[in-house]
């Protein structure tokens, strides 16, 4: 019997495919709950997205999408936020910084300055 000196040869594996991520489908509300986190994380876009395993891509559309249904460019002054003195005691009438002061009503008075 004549035996055989060399060794098999090895099994030539297939490259490897790159896992793809399982899709989640999520509704609304768990895209509004998901950006409400983002927000409060003090994270990056990026860092939070890998670190919750979401697509920046899916984030920042989700984000447009509700930002536009909710209509923040829209700020509604009709009720006052706070109410202050009209001339705060440590701002004197000549500060030069004052650039435009606009007096509301009901003792109101919004000031812009520049820098």
């Amino acid at each position: 019997m004549i035996e055989s000196t060399t060794a098999p040869a090895p099994i030539l594996s297939s490259p490897q495919q790159p896992k793809t991520r399982k899709r989640i489908n999520r509704s609304r509300s768990q895209w509004k709950s998901l950006l409400d986190d983002f927000h409060h994380s003090g994270l990056t876009k990026v860092a939070f997205c890998n670190q919750r395993g979401v697509a920046t891509s899916s984030l920042n559309r989700w984000q447009k999408i509700l930002t536009q249904e909710s209509g923040s460019d829209f700020i509604d002054v009709t009720e006052p936020l706070s109410v202050i003195p009209a001339t705060p005691p440590s701002i004197q009438e000549d500060d030069p910084g004052w650039q435009v002061e606009l007096a509301l009503g009901n003792d109101i008075v919004l000031r812009i300055r520049t820098a």
